[in-house]
């Protein structure tokens, strides 16, 4: 009997639907996701280049080379918590503090007036001052709040950790946290640098620090991990680290980090849909005369 060739197509698209139904995880693999990545590109005066393309930069997760979709300047608001040590050895530096965590804010909300800033401070246990606001009165009030607490030792990654988690609830988009630290005095976390990256990564947060920087001379675990976070972990998020040695430079170095996450890009590249995403992304600079900060982490 002959096959009429209607009944042949009826046949093969039942049977490849069939196949579909039954092998899900295959077919999802031949489908191509958006990830988007924000990164800092800067010269050795810390400016951004007049022009950044595809070409310019190489993209690879798991060591499988990704096509890289658009890269343009990051425009995403931010979510942005700040946090301050205020142990004993940040007494002298209050004013200059509070001078300029209000520049950092009036300077992020000028290019960038959605996004949200958060105030933590870590002299003793991490404390919320100021909830995640677009309001310059709510930030002044809780920069206002800010005082230096006496006999106290600093909890830098204990309040890492805890920005972190909550940046985490709120799912940002963008998530920043940018904190300073004075080495002057001792670190009482019992937290460890490899929690503060988990914690950052979950949150796909890059952390930015400002390090005032100190002669105690202290060996112990807490301060070995808490320099592990300020010299690695800021690395391996996409920020940076700044040193200071007198707090008459806060202001200064508070503006260059503002500035510098203000100058991002956001790079899309396409990931192939697959039932268990990478571990580790890379992603590489060919400009010369330029520097890369860019997070390890991916968007799984």
């Amino acid at each position: 009997m002959a096959t009429f060739p209607w009944k042949q197509s009826v046949a093969v698209g039942v049977l490849a639907a069939a196949w579909a139904a039954a092998t899900p995880g295959l077919m999802a693999q031949r489908e191509l996701r958006n990830q988007t990545v924000h990164i800092g590109v800067y010269d050795n005066k810390g400016q951004p280049p007049a022009v950044l393309n595809a070409s310019h930069l190489a993209i690879r997760e798991d060591g499988v080379v990704r096509e890289i979709l658009s890269v343009g300047p990051a425009t995403t608001p931010m979510q942005i918590a700040v946090l301050v040590d205020t142990s004993q050895a940040s007494q002298g530096a209050i004013p200059d503090l509070r001078d300029a965590l209000r520049a950092f804010a009036t300077a992020v909300w000028a290019k960038s007036p959605e996004s949200q800033i958060a105030l933590y401070a870590f002299g003793e246990r991490p404390s919320l001052e100021a909830d995640y606001t677009t309001s310059a009165v709510a930030w002044g009030r809780g920069v206002d709040r800010l005082f230096a607490a006496s006999g106290s030792g600093a909890y830098f990654i204990e309040a890492v950790v805890e920005a972190a988690n909550a940046l985490a609830r709120r799912k940002p988009a963008r998530g920043v946290v940018v904190a300073y630290v004075d080495e002057n005095g001792p670190e009482f976390s019992n937290r460890r640098h490899a929690q503060a990256f988990d914690a950052l990564a979950s949150a796909r947060a890059s952390l930015w620090t400002i390090t005032r920087q100190g002669f105690s001379g202290d060996m112990s675990t807490e301060t070995r991990e808490r320099s592990m976070v300020v010299g690695d972990v800021t690395i391996r998020t996409g920020g940076r680290s700044f040193t200071i040695f007198a707090p008459s430079a806060l202001k200064t170095r508070f503006t260059e980090v503002s500035d510098q996450v203000l100058a991002q890009f956001a790079v899309t590249y396409g990931r192939p849909d697959s039932l268990i995403p990478p571990e580790k992304l890379d992603v590489r600079l060919m400009l010369d005369g330029y520097k890369l900060s860019a997070p390890r982490w991916t968007n799984k």
